[in-house]
């Protein structure tokens, strides 16, 4: 295994397309132009930069650049004169980067006819700067190569998307997100909640922001089983508790996310015997055993439904405590 960051990270996350893109640089049917789509932390750039080294590493073994040699380390490092990046320059990528970028096209390669071009979060283009690029990916000039990354293709221009190779990547392994979310000094036990919560490694670092995730998970526990003991006081943790973690539709959304998986793992402890450490909220898992014997499956399959409709509620900019509120009236009702 090379000891290249890049080449380590492409192989191990996405080792299928990144093989596929090692296939088509050594049987030349690279085309001009890739759309890399998917989730923060899924390797997109280390595929990007790995198929990179590949088009210009002298030392490649088996199809693979060596990651070592001076073409690897120069791309590695960001000092490759014919491979050029292009990132957000403050909230946007603005049209006077994509002119640049233009001008760069036109130019042949320093060392050699490849050039390359990297354009990372290509989602943040402003209108002119999409406009701008669409007409130089129309027409290619030269021996040039270049690569879009983005979290979000739907944001990216159709004519630009009808223009470029978009491959989708797919959501890491189990394996890898955890070990990601190691990195972060993530609870083990916590690790199942983030997943249903989120694919992506950006999101789950923002939910970890500020202890908001520990404080909306307590929350929605203490929610619960004040619901679990048919116990009124579940409005209170509404007022006191959740109230104050809510900033944004993201974290109203998220809350409600965290209040329909303990139900369902209620579902799953019930019909499916879950144990521990197969469910969303492990330091639960005692009251969820529990409370799966008092509760028939027709009273949790319409506590489910009614969780659903909290969504549609939303959709239509109801206030979200009310939400909350009547959500969880309807809930002691059923449970009378």
């Amino acid at each position: 295994m090379s000891d290249n960051i890049f080449l380590n990270e492409a192989i191990n996350k996405q080792p299928n397309i990144v093989n596929h893109f090692f296939n088509m640089v050594n049987n030349r049917d690279l085309s001009h132009a890739y759309l890399l789509n998917g989730n923060s932390g899924v390797g997109k750039k280390a595929v990007a930069m790995s198929s990179t080294m590949a088009l210009f590493c002298k030392n490649k073994i088996n199809k693979q650049p060596c990651g070592k040699c001076n073409e690897c380390r120069r791309i590695t490092d960001g000092q490759h004169p014919d491979v050029v990046f292009i990132q957000p320059d403050g909230q946007s990528i603005k049209v006077e980067q994509v002119r640049t970028l233009k001008a760069e096209f036109s130019k042949r390669g320093v060392e050699g006819r490849l050039k390359v071009f990297i354009i990372i979060d290509a989602e943040k283009m402003t209108e002119n700067a999409a406009n701008s690029l669409l007409k130089f990916i129309e027409e290619p000039s030269g021996d040039v190569v270049s690569f879009l990354i983005t979290t979000n293709k739907n944001m990216i221009l159709p004519t630009i998307i009808s223009r470029t190779q978009v491959i989708d990547f797919p959501t890491l392994s189990n394996r890898f997100f955890d070990d990601e979310l190691k990195k972060i000094k993530t609870n083990p036990n916590d690790y199942n909640l983030l997943k249903s919560l989120t694919n992506s490694l950006e999101t789950a670092k923002n939910l970890m922001n500020d202890d908001w995730f520990n404080k909306a998970k307590s929350a929605v526990e203490n929610w619960f089983n004040y619901i679990c003991k048919k116990d009124y006081c579940a409005f209170t943790t509404i007022q006191i508790e959740i109230m104050p973690l809510i900033t944004d539709k993201n974290s109203k959304q998220q809350i409600i996310n965290m209040m329909l998986q303990i139900w369902r793992d209620m579902l799953s402890v019930k019909y499916l015997n879950f144990q521990k450490n197969e469910i969303d909220f492990v330091d639960d898992f005692s009251n969820i055993d529990s409370f799966v014997i008092e509760i028939s499956s027709i009273k949790l399959i319409s506590i489910i439904q009614i969780m659903l409709e909290c969504n549609n509620k939303m959709s239509i900019n109801l206030n979200f405590q009310n939400i909350l509120e009547s959500t969880t009236l309807e809930i002691l009702s059923e449970l009378r």
